[in-house]
């Protein structure tokens, strides 16, 4: 059985937003767009929840302490229970 993979880059406009549904090929998909991070968390959710993701690959920045701390949090709101 092949795992479903989803990829997140959270950014403070919208998400980009990959899927690896089967072997090696990785697709992106249209961006989420972000009013607040409420309604970002649960469009996100439901995108996971459509394409019965089972692991979640989240972009962190290098450098920035600040946005990586926000990431986290924005992580952290996610109902998401895969890996």
């Amino acid at each position: 059985m092949s795992q479903k993979i989803a990829s997140i880059d959270i950014g403070l406009k919208r998400i980009g937003c990959a899927l690896c549904l089967s072997s090696n090929i990785v697709t992106p998909q249209g961006a989420i767009l972000r009013k607040n991070r409420n309604q970002a968390a649960r469009d996100t959710d439901a995108f996971l929840q459509e394409w019965e993701i089972d692991t979640l690959i989240v972009g962190y920045p290098e450098a920035n302490e600040e946005t990586c701390r926000r990431v986290k949090h924005f992580v952290s709101l996610l109902e998401f229970t895969g890996e």
